[in-house]
């Protein structure tokens, strides 16, 4: 079979050489399968993939990021101060909230803090529950002075915390009572007026809030 084969090939390379010598014209090229139609396709198809993408343009630039751990006021900074991490306690629920309030102030007033706190100005007081919105109240702060709150619940309450922030919106300090801030107070730079908010996280009543400054 490859004998036949191999006399077949040098058959046509003979006949072709002396179709050559005689000046014949070269036999012509086998066409491709699907005649002018698939050379037509072909090409077509061979365009659409070297075809470079369109252009979209220049994208929108990236949202500027904050530097890490820039948050919190810029209108008041957090003292920390040892002597009122423990005085007023870890229990902001009282059958009279009120008493329970005078009597926190009164017992940090007596320590050795380097911030020598008064009360200032009337109390707050307010009801609230889970099932409602937050509470707000407006404090007045001055430049260059520093306060701290003390708040409490009658029994009803389970769960509270009351949030500063200042006039920018920036939260200040936060607390789950008795104090705010919990261990220490807050510094102001600049008058400004503060609100506070007072959610209470499950049950309901009443509660109060006072204001201390030096």
């Amino acid at each position: 079979m490859r004998l036949r084969a191999l006399l077949g090939l040098s058959t046509l390379l003979a006949a072709s050489s002396l179709a050559a010598a005689c000046g014949g014209s070269k036999p012509p090229a086998p066409k491709a399968a699907g005649g002018a139609a698939s050379a037509d396709a072909g090409a077509g198809v061979a365009a659409t993939r070297t075809q470079p993408a369109a252009s979209l343009g220049p994208l929108p630039p990236l949202a500027t990021m904050p530097p890490p751990g820039v948050s919190g006021s810029k209108k008041a900074k957090r003292r920390s101060d040892p002597a009122l991490e423990t005085c007023a306690g870890a229990m902001p629920r009282a059958k009279d909230p009120e008493a329970l309030v005078r009597r926190v102030g009164e017992a940090c007033a007596k320590t050795t803090s380097a911030v020598k706190l008064r009360p200032a100005g009337a109390l707050l007081r307010g009801q609230g529950a889970d099932a409602a919105p937050h509470a707000e109240h407006k404090v007045r702060v001055e430049a260059g002075k520093c306060y701290r709150m003390y708040f409490a619940t009658d029994e009803g309450v389970r769960d509270v915390v009351v949030v500063a922030r200042d006039s920018a919106g920036d939260i200040v300090a936060e607390s789950p009572g008795p104090a705010l801030p919990e261990g220490g107070v807050m510094c102001f730079s600049s008058a400004d007026e503060v609100t506070l908010l007072v959610a209470v996280g499950s049950g309901k009543g009443s509660y109060v809030v006072q204001t201390w400054s030096d």
